[in-house]
């Protein structure tokens, strides 16, 4: 069990852990990330499996004034506390790279969920963008056979990836390239910011879907996963060891991608 960088990569700094050795609960992990914005304020929301977290950012036009987060389901007790770093991005330039976020504060001292989707609303406030939603689905199955990570944009399908393991085997345009180290190769091909956001989120949730490995309610403490990396607040040495398992916290969206974020107010 290990976790890859990739060096001179600012956002290397959010360590992705993906073990790949067995599933215990086979199937389809799904992912969903709603992006409102309006007058000085934007909001992203997500939910999967193991997550549900909201952050608002409220702004001036030109910087960021203040940051909420919410921290409504987490896998331990002590990923609530993640929330108040957040304010570590109070005064940061509006930027429309999600990424910025980044290069801004150490992400290795925040929640990567909270985080990832902070960078969202910061680069959507600056974008002015109204509405926006992400569906993501990555099948589980065995580590020796491929399988077809797919995201939808408002519903429609902007990427699907067929994998074996970590490697892309299709479409052509990324075939080749592995998720563990693509980022660089990522920046230096595509320019549209769109795809670019898209790739960022498709091989986060590739990632994240390794979450379906494990029973984390076998586990007393984040430490017992056995991977205190320092890769995010709860994974911190002394956070880890003290952080409780928030026990049935782990859901399983496969069959009802309709519940993700149903505690949203219905838009009509």
């Amino acid at each position: 069990m290990s976790a890859t960088t990739t060096q001179g990569d600012p956002v290397a700094d959010a360590i992705d852990w993906f073990p790949l050795e067995r599933y215990e609960r086979p199937g389809l992990y799904r992912r969903r990330i709603r992006i409102r914005t309006g007058n000085g304020e934007a909001r992203v929301d997500l939910e999967d499996d193991p997550h549900r977290y909201g952050v608002i950012v409220r702004h001036d036009g030109l910087a960021v004034t203040a940051v909420e987060g919410l921290a409504m389901r987490t896998p331990w007790d002590l990923c609530r506390e993640s929330v108040r770093l957040l304010d570590r991005l109070v005064g940061m330039p509006l930027s429309p790279d999600p990424q910025e976020v980044f290069r801004h504060t150490n992400a290795r001292a925040q929640c990567t969920h909270l985080f990832d989707i902070a960078g969202l609303a910061v680069a959507h406030a600056a974008r002015g963008t109204r509405a926006r939603d992400y569906d993501i689905e990555v099948p589980c199955i065995a580590p020796g056979d491929t399988r077809l990570a797919r995201l939808q944009v408002d519903g429609i399908e902007l990427l699907a990836w067929r994998l074996l393991r970590t490697a892309i085997l299709a479409p052509a345009s990324f075939a080749g390239q592995d998720l563990r180290h693509m980022m660089p190769w990522v920046k230096a091909r595509f320019i549209d910011r769109d795809l670019l956001e898209a790739v960022m989120l498709l091989r986060r949730a590739v990632f994240i879907s390794g979450n379906r490995m494990f029973d984390l309610d076998r586990m007393a403490h984040a430490a017992d996963a056995g991977h205190v990396s320092g890769a995010c607040y709860v994974y911190q040495a002394g956070v880890a060891e003290r952080a409780s398992r928030m026990t049935g916290s782990t859901l399983d969206f496969g069959a009802l991608p309709g519940q993700l974020l149903a505690d949203l107010p219905d838009e009509g």
